[in-house]
Order: C-alpha cells, then structure tokens, then sequence
C-alpha cells in the first residue's frame, strides 16, 4: 500500500513542476471492441463491465517527481456496460513495487488526478511487482497471482480497414490507436469482487498517449 504521508504532501505540490507525460498504453475489455454488429449488441447490455487498464510512461513529470520508466495499471469495474454513462465505476490502482516510494507515489497520483474520470471510485492502491512492455508489435501486462493480459495488435490492421466494427472509443486519447488481439485475459480483484479469463478477443486498445 502507499502511505498517505507521502500522497498527502505531493497532493499539495501538483501544480507545480509538472510536465505531460507521454508513453504507451494498452486497456483491455469484459467485451470485443472489434466486432459485427450483432455481437456487439449482444454483449453490450451482459458485458464490458470491466477493463484492464496498463500506462508505460517513457517521459514527463508530476508534482516536480520524474516519472519515466514508470508502470501503473489500474483495474476498473462497474455494474453495467463501461460506455453506459450512468455506470459509476470502480477501480483498483496498481503501481510497480519496484519504484521509489516517492515515485511510486506520484504515479498514483498523476494516474488519479488526470485519469480521474477513468477510475472512478478509487477502492485500493496496491504497490505490486509488474512486468508491463506495450511496443508496436505486442502487449503484456502482468502481476503475479493478480492479473496477465498478453496479445498482439491485429496482424492486418483490419480495424484501420474496417472502421465501422469497432465499436468503443479508447478511454485514453491515444495517436493512431489499435485494436489487439487478447492471447490471454486474466483477472482477479477481490476488492472489486471480480474475477474472469476472457483469451482469444479483440477486445484491446492499444497505442501511444501524450503524443502531441
């Protein structure tokens, strides 16, 4: 857990010595985000409820605290559909165990603080070992007994060819963004009381953010 006695003073220090942060991000779905229409539609009211959500920050600052290199994830939930506006989301917050406890502090709130409306009500902030790399040509994301997302962007791009069957927009602004291929999709949040392995979907979106 990360103590409030390092959140607090930072939390006072936000506005200055801040500069955006720019890196790569993959978020994965409860729901294909690449899909026909009657898919779509049938999973839209019975899934999507939950996502998986990974940043890889490559430059930028918060509260006068570098944050290059740093990793956090962040698992959200909700009681309907993510894109249905009157669901109130959940989340829990992971950041990398191996960070500074200062750096990891920040982190967590830059992730709060900017992505607030993502995350929802913030539930549980965990410090956990991650294994997080988001490149051009594949995805993982893993912690332990908690989570391991693993996939590809679509080989033949077809969701740049074939606009019309994704259905769902990025809650990251992202340059160029592309839906993946899930190999593997595990979760457990107990926090959240969620739990689910869904391989083998598009249900991912990846792509760099903060690209200006």
């Amino acid at each position: 857990m990360i103590p409030a006695s390092l959140l607090i003073p930072l939390l006072s220090a936000t506005s200055a010595g801040s500069t955006p942060c720019v890196g790569s991000y993959v978020e994965a779905r409860t729901a294909s985000v690449f899909a026909g229409a009657c898919h779509y539609n049938g999973e839209f009211v019975t899934a999507g409820r939950e996502a998986l959500c990974a940043w890889r920050i490559e430059s930028g600052a918060f509260g006068g605290v570098d944050l290059a290199g740093v990793a956090i994830v962040a698992v959200v939930s909700a009681e309907a559909n993510l894109d249905e506006r009157s669901a109130a989301r959940r989340s829990v917050i992971h950041v990398d165990a191996a960070l500074a406890p200062e750096r990891a502090a920040a982190a967590v709130l830059w992730l709060a603080t900017t992505r607030g409306a993502v995350l929802g009500t913030v539930v549980e902030v965990r410090a956990d070992p991650l294994a997080v790399a988001i490149d051009a040509d594949s995805y993982s994301v893993a912690c332990g007994a908690a989570f391991e997302l693993f996939g590809a962007p679509l080989p033949d791009r077809a969701c740049c060819a074939m606009p019309q069957n994704v259905w769902y927009t990025p809650f990251e602004r992202l340059d160029r963004p592309l839906v993946g291929l899930d190999e593997a999709f595990e979760v457990r949040a107990p926090a959240l009381d969620r739990a689910w392995s869904r391989p083998g979907e598009n249900a991912a979106f990846t792509g760099r953010f903060g690209v200006r």
